[in-house]
């Protein structure tokens, strides 16, 4: 086998395990720059549901271009609960629209951001968080 054809073959089998590692690299970078203590949410909006009941809206820009939203279910006496989360390229934020429904002791959060499906969250079960 000649030296080029050699190299080529090398190359041709170690290619994948760069881009591999480049895509490990490039979501790491990704993870960290989201991170709740250098880049905390901002409340949005806040929308009661039902009596001691309200959904939050809660934004963040971390990278540019890149905008990322939480929704999360406020209820008297019990802790906040992350229900919905979505991060988008902001364009999709712009437009966006979101419902929020108090049913059977469960909250559903529907997202319609404009060029994306719409989204669908629940949470959380009748009976989360019972004691045995």
């Amino acid at each position: 086998m000649t030296r080029g054809k050699r190299a080529a073959l090398i190359a041709v089998a170690t290619a994948p395990v760069f881009v591999a590692l480049f895509a490990f690299g490039f979501m790491i970078r990704s993870e960290l720059a989201f991170d709740e203590r250098t880049c905390p949410f901002e409340e949005r909006e806040v929308r009661e549901v039902a009596a001691g009941v309200s959904v939050r809206e809660e934004a963040r820009v971390c990278q540019p271009e890149v905008e990322e939203h939480r929704w999360v279910l406020l209820r008297d006496g019990h802790p906040e609960l992350p229900v919905a989360q979505r991060r988008l390229d902001q364009r999709f934020f712009r437009g966006a629209s979101w419902t929020a429904a108090w049913e059977d002791e469960r909250v559903t959060v529907e997202i319609h951001n404009p060029g994306q499906p719409d989204r669908v969250f629940h949470g959380p079960a009748p009976d989360a968080g019972a004691g045995s």
